[in-house]
């Protein structure tokens, strides 16, 4: 049903991050959110996390750590996609600074996707996240972590 695929090692240069703060808000977002930032401002949520990088020293290396989570046909709605990216982004919440969004099925992506950009710096201790969850640990994590029905609305802006 879905692809998560994890992206380490980022380019870090301002115009690669200018790029895809851009492409995360694009015209085919369907919803965008965040935790620890302000998503309304991809930009400046960018700027926030590597406020929190600077804080705890961890300026080298991978700037920020992009997860892109795909859906096959079995996703045939907005509602879904954006029900599905926010369980992913879920798995992050309680210790990193993340800005996430949904895109619609267009001619260039054949089905609903997702795009999670997270800071690998904890916000508690400053520990790099370095050992990324398999597909399944990320599933029954979500699944434990996430309650549709209790959705706080205010994390997360929504047109699905």
């Amino acid at each position: 049903m879905e692809n998560v695929i994890i992206k380490k090692g980022m380019p870090g240069d301002d115009e690669h991050l200018k790029n895809l703060t851009e492409y995360i808000e694009d015209d085919r977002k369907l919803m965008i959110g965040g935790n620890g930032v302000d998503y309304t401002n991809p930009s400046a949520a960018v700027e926030q996390m590597m406020c929190v990088k600077e804080h705890f020293g961890k300026t080298h290396n991978n700037p920020l750590v992009q997860v892109i989570v795909t859906f096959d046909d079995l996703v045939k709605d907005a509602d879904t996609a954006c029900e599905y990216v926010q369980k992913a982004a879920a798995f992050y919440e309680e210790d990193y600074q993340t800005i996430y969004c949904a895109h619609e099925k267009d001619h260039d992506c054949q089905n609903y996707h997702g795009h999670i950009l997270m800071n690998p710096v904890n916000i508690h201790d400053g520990k790099m996240h370095g050992n990324f969850p398999s597909k399944q640990t990320m599933n029954k994590s979500r699944d434990q972590r996430y309650d549709p029905d209790n959705l706080n609305q205010e994390d997360s802006e929504t047109a699905c």
